[in-house]
């Protein structure tokens, strides 16, 4: 059986519909993607896209949970009555700093000290249950520090970047 869902995706509120017996999930009406967790990990879902399996990575965050799907983070949550985004999802990082969205082992920092970084520009990546997971800029800003190193071990939650964000 179908069912339909309003919920807030990363400050956005979209259409989701879960099908069960098809074993998808549509969001907005788009492709159905299908979707196993048959024998995962608990937190952890295979995601069928465009015919190739991706691993998604779920963990409850406040009233809500974050998604990461190859290093991709998304916050899902659900939305307010009438029809307007709920705020505080939680786990969201605060302003000027990045955060582990999980443990593991940083493959690779790529921005220094000073580099100016565009909102989506990739910052560093961390292995986990050897998928590499690519942490991004939130916003356009400044770095003014890195709390990790390649090769280094970082838990879940912990601080790994700040920045300043850019005025406006």
């Amino acid at each position: 059986m179908a069912t339909r869902h309003r919920l807030v995706i990363t400050g956005e509120e979209h259409s989701v519909v879960f099908d069960d017996a098809a074993g998808t999930v549509a969001i907005d009406d788009g492709e159905p993607l299908g979707l196993d967790a048959a024998g995962a990990v608990p937190g952890v879902f295979t995601l069928l896209i465009e015919g190739r399996p991706r691993r998604a990575y779920v963990s409850r965050r406040g009233n809500g949970f974050e998604v990461i799907v190859e290093g991709r983070r998304f916050l899902v949550g659900p939305a307010a009555a009438g029809g307007r985004a709920r705020a505080g999802l939680g786990g969201k990082d605060r302003p000027g700093e990045v955060t582990a969205p999980l443990a593991g082992v940083v493959i690779e920092v790529r921005v220094a000290v000073g580099d100016h970084v565009e909102a989506g520009q990739a910052l560093l990546v961390i292995e986990a249950m050897k998928m590499q997971n690519e942490l991004q800029a939130p916003v356009a800003g400044t770095v003014t520090a890195t709390h990790c190193q390649a090769g280094g071990r970082v838990e879940q939650g912990a601080l790994v970047l700040e920045y300043e964000p850019d005025a406006g």
